[in-house]
């Protein structure tokens, strides 16, 4: 989801935000407290997985009565040579979750979720933490995080 000047619209983006250097290709991820958020966007998802060593150790979906919530991230408008693309934010691990990562993709609270995307305060404040038992952790399933590519 983006704002696109006059209201919030989902868009269809690449995973992976074209870098400068060919040596590191795409950026997947972004630690939120050194980004630069330019266009921020937020991720639709109903969980995201938790890898250590490229091998995927559990999945985290955020408690709550809807059926999906959004993880902060930034994109940036297509060119010629690369299509319209998003990475997620990174932020110090929620208590639920510090016990299998000391960083992990930030989740936005539902009620900051136009904040974000106006970029109405500072993106530290609005990427705060969530309280011990606001995340369920399970298995990875095969839809997890990572096959979210196409949404932002």
């Amino acid at each position: 989801m983006i704002w696109d000047g006059r209201e919030e619209r989902q868009i269809e983006a690449h995973w992976g935000l074209g870098s400068c250097d060919p040596e590191i290709g795409q950026i997947l991820l972004l630690k939120s407290e050194t980004a630069r958020i330019e266009n921020p966007c937020r991720i639709l998802a109903n969980e995201f997985g938790i890898k250590r060593d490229g091998k995927t150790l559990c999945a985290a979906s955020l408690v709550t009565d809807i059926p999906f919530f959004c993880i902060a991230g930034v994109w940036q408008r297509g060119t010629r040579d690369y299509p319209d693309a998003f990475a997620a934010l990174t932020v110090s691990a929620y208590p639920d979750l510090a016990m299998h990562k000391d960083r992990h993709v930030a989740v936005a609270h539902p009620d900051d979720w136009f904040d974000w995307l106006l970029s109405e305060r500072p993106a530290l404040d609005i990427l705060r933490r969530f309280p011990e038992d606001s995340f369920k952790i399970m298995p990875p399933i095969q839809q997890s995080f990572e096959g979210l590519a196409g949404a932002a």
